[in-house]
């Protein structure tokens, strides 16, 4: 990864930091909920395996393996609809990069459609999910994907004019449906 796209990449997460840590303690509100670390960058792009494996590339790693994950829920305001995508991962340099291509309408596919490929959302792990999301609504976000039942969710901080969403998973980790949730 050069160093421009390095520091782009560090530049956005200090923007999020910065913006969330200035509201609390400048502006005395709310304690910020987003209270895990940092674990990845996620794009949104059109072709995750011939993008995963430009990646790997460039940190000189073998191209990885992608998946396909089905049934992603949509928060509980949008009824029981889901979505799936092809997903895989490059770690380079210390920095998990998470690359997302949408199969199926969502906000994934929405991201694609507004911005074109990019920088879709960054992660952390947090202590609580719900007051986490609940935090991030607060900021002026839009809960988008992912419920309590799954443990994770992605809330879009554009209305809030922070240009990406920003992924929450609780401490004990995502819990995607392995099959199709009618089924059960």
């Amino acid at each position: 990864m050069t160093a421009r796209s390095t520091g782009l990449m560090m530049g956005i997460i200090g923007f999020v930091l910065g913006s969330i840590v200035t509201t609390q303690v400048v502006r005395g509100q709310a304690v910020n909920k987003i209270d895990g670390p940092f674990t990845h960058i996620s794009l949104a792009v059109t072709d995750a395996d011939k993008t995963g494996k430009a990646i790997a590339e460039l940190f000189g790693q073998p191209a990885p393996t992608s998946r396909v994950l089905k049934y992603i829920p949509f928060p509980p305001s949008f009824g029981d609809k889901t979505m799936s995508g092809k997903v895989t991962s490059v770690t380079g340099n210390g920095l998990r990069i998470e690359i997302i291509q949408p199969m199926s309408d969502g906000p994934w596919k929405d991201h694609i459609d507004r911005h074109g490929e990019g920088v879709h959302h960054v992660g952390w792990t947090v202590n609580d999910y719900t007051q986490a999301v609940r935090f991030l609504e607060s900021k002026g976000g839009k809960w988008t994907q992912g419920n309590p039942t799954v443990n994770f969710g992605y809330v879009d901080m554009s209305p809030a004019n922070i240009p990406f969403s920003i992924e929450v998973v609780g401490a004990s980790g995502a819990r995607v449906p392995a099959q199709d949730p009618s089924a059960q």
